[in-house]
This record gives C-alpha cells, structure tokens and sequence, in this order.
C-alpha cells in the first residue's frame, strides 16, 4: 500500500493532488474511491494499474 501511496504523489505530482485522487470516486471503480478499493489485492492492482496509465499520459 505504501507503494501505491508513494506511486500516486509521484504521478499526480504532490501529496495534497495524491490525497484528492485516492479519495475520489471514479467511474472504472464502480464509482468508489481508489483508496476504498486497495483492502484487496485485486483492489490495489487495479489502483496500480490506473496509476501507470496516468503515468504514461494514457487514458484512464
């Protein structure tokens, strides 16, 4: 989890943006929140890979 937290400030370039994204809910998620979804380990690699997506300017 404390990757995946890392890997967020790292690709929403800060820790207040980070914090805002991993709250949000988004619509691939069912509408829930990308941190309500990392108690899982299907959650967080789904999280991981939204994450790499935003970090290669690729559609989320």
């Amino acid at each position: 989890m404390i990757e995946i937290v890392a890997l967020t400030c790292h690709a929403s370039n800060g820790v207040e943006s980070a914090r805002q994204w991993l709250r949000a809910p988004h619509a691939l998620l069912e509408d829930a929140s990308p941190l309500d979804q990392m108690d899982t380990i299907v959650g967080m690699e789904e999280v991981t890979t939204m994450l790499a997506h935003v970090e290669h300017g690729r559609p989320v």
